[in-house]
């Protein structure tokens, strides 16, 4: 099936470009429908990490959200690692980088998971999920992020229970967290096993 784009422009460009743009797209009877105004938030592409501490937990980070801030609770969220991919760095540098810069750890190695878009109505933005085995013990409660970005983020590991405890409570509500938790425990045994048991 095919689209087409007659003009668009950028309406909007500061922390992220709003696009404006005369679409029209092939209907399911093989007619091309009217043209249409659709909106597009440009962010880029953008990664997240399951990492997984030797003891089996994982690693979740907390942070305040201020549009979260307009719904839920305090808007203080749960959330795996994540980013933006910069500039003209992969995914996998994106992961890498995202882990030393919010958890503070180094490692030379993430394992791709799946990709998809959070929310193709609006954003361009496709999102890279990653695994990541870290062998440090971080301590529940320390603090990390990138200071140069204003960061503050709560470092908490939780198991496995606790994990789907806090999503059937909306303890855990954010989009991308939600699906890498549930992906991640659907492919576990698989996951895990090449490494057969290493750190």
């Amino acid at each position: 099936m095919k689209h087409t784009v007659n003009n668009s422009e950028i309406v909007f460009n500061e922390f992220f470009k709003i696009e404006k743009a005369g679409v029209c797209w092939e209907q399911f009877d093989g007619t091309m429908g009217a043209e249409q105004n659709r909106y597009v938030i440009r962010r880029g592409d953008s990664v997240g990490i399951v990492p997984v501490c030797e003891n089996n937990k994982i690693i979740l980070i907390k942070q305040f959200r201020y549009p979260a801030a307009l719904k839920y609770r305090d808007g203080y969220l749960w959330e795996i690692p994540a980013g933006m991919v910069d500039g003209s760095e992969g995914p996998v540098e994106a992961a890498v980088r995202e882990l030393k810069e919010e958890i503070g750890i180094e490692i030379s190695e993430v394992q791709p998971l799946i990709s998809f878009f959070l929310s193709p109505g609006a954003l361009d933005e496709k999102f890279h999920l990653f695994f990541a085995r870290v062998g440090a013990h971080l301590e529940t409660g320390s603090v990390g992020g990138n200071k140069q970005e204003y960061e503050n983020l709560k470092i908490v590991q939780f198991d496995k229970t606790e994990l789907f405890e806090m999503i059937e409570k909306n303890d855990i509500v954010d989009a991308k967290t939600v699906a890498a938790l549930l992906y991640y425990f659907s492919k576990e045994k698989q996951i895990l096993k090449p490494a057969s048991g290493s750190w």
